[in-house]
């Protein structure tokens, strides 16, 4: 997301939690997690559009809303470090704007390394039903497990989640690893929990501290490092860059003390989410998924 952008979604994630605050007196309502998610539903490219071979899938949640995501078969190619009956596949979890359209180029580039990938776009985001918010998610991920699972019974299964999916993802993988018998999960840009963010956010300015009250209306049961601990022993592998201006590196860093071992974490380049633009972080990514 372009930094720009991203500043005046910040002022209007301010003014929404004021608003907020007003319908809760009136509703009585505690779920403000709707505003950290800016829905797109038009897409501005396919993987088509960069030569990217891909099957579009539709899954159903248990609460009956259909989810809209991209599979992106691995690829046999000389570069590819697994056969095609071998190779793991990764379900990846997008920041809070726009849709897996404008976030493929985070990931485009795994399957000619021998990785399969489903993209999918949680409810209210591309072609998927819905409106976006916690817990709800979460079944927007478990309905596409479901389908994973299904499609690859023996396959290792990672979720890698970006910005507000690293938080999602963490939170899927406690939920679902048992079950689905998921094999690692993996982190950029990552955050400690919504209430946290909303609060670093609010301290920056002191037109904004008026507003920084009313984050602790924010739930924190759904918050990564609630259950981070919980994932061990499936290995997590952590990036985060010391430039980014969204998600503070210490944040990131405070989730990864708070997980328990097998980790790894990594010091990245580049802005916010920008991570994959260099190969070196690829192919940590790469050898995490084959080891």
């Amino acid at each position: 997301m372009k930094l720009p952008r991203l500043k005046r979604r910040i002022n209007t994630l301010m003014a929404l939690l004021f608003s907020a605050y007003l319908l809760l007196s009136l509703s009585g309502c505690s779920n403000l997690t709707s505003l950290f998610f800016y829905p797109q539903q038009q897409y501005v490219r396919t993987p088509a559009d960069i030569n990217v071979a891909y099957e579009e899938i539709k899954t159903v949640t248990a609460d009956g809303v259909e989810i809209n995501s991209w599979f992106l078969p691995a690829s046999l190619s000389e570069e590819a470090n697994q056969q095609s009956d071998e190779s793991p596949v990764v379900l990846f979890l997008h920041g809070n704007a726009e849709n897996i359209s404008t976030h493929i180029g985070s990931v485009y580039w795994l399957p000619e390394k021998g990785i399969n990938v489903l993209l999918m776009d949680y409810r209210g985001y591309g072609s998927s039903q819905g409106e976006p918010y916690v817990p709800a998610i979460f079944q927007d991920v478990e309905s596409t497990l479901i389908w994973l699972r299904a499609r690859f019974p023996e396959r290792k299964i990672f979720i890698l989640g970006q910005s507000i999916g690293s938080a999602i993802a963490t939170t899927s993988m406690a939920l679902f690893q048992h079950e689905y018998q998921l094999s690692g999960l993996i982190l950029d840009a990552s955050f400690t929990g919504y209430r946290d963010i909303a609060q670093e956010v609010t301290g920056r300015h002191v037109i904004t501290w008026l507003v920084w009250p009313l984050t602790w209306l924010l739930p924190t049961q759904w918050d990564p490092k609630e259950v981070i601990a919980d994932i061990s022993p499936s290995p997590i592998l952590m990036f985060h860059s010391e430039k980014d201006p969204v998600l503070p590196y210490e944040l990131g860093f405070e989730l990864y003390t708070a997980a328990q071992e097998p980790k790894q974490w990594q010091t990245s380049e580049g802005g916010h989410i920008q991570t994959f633009n260099f190969e070196q972080y690829r192919d940590i990514l790469v050898d995490f998924l084959t080891q």
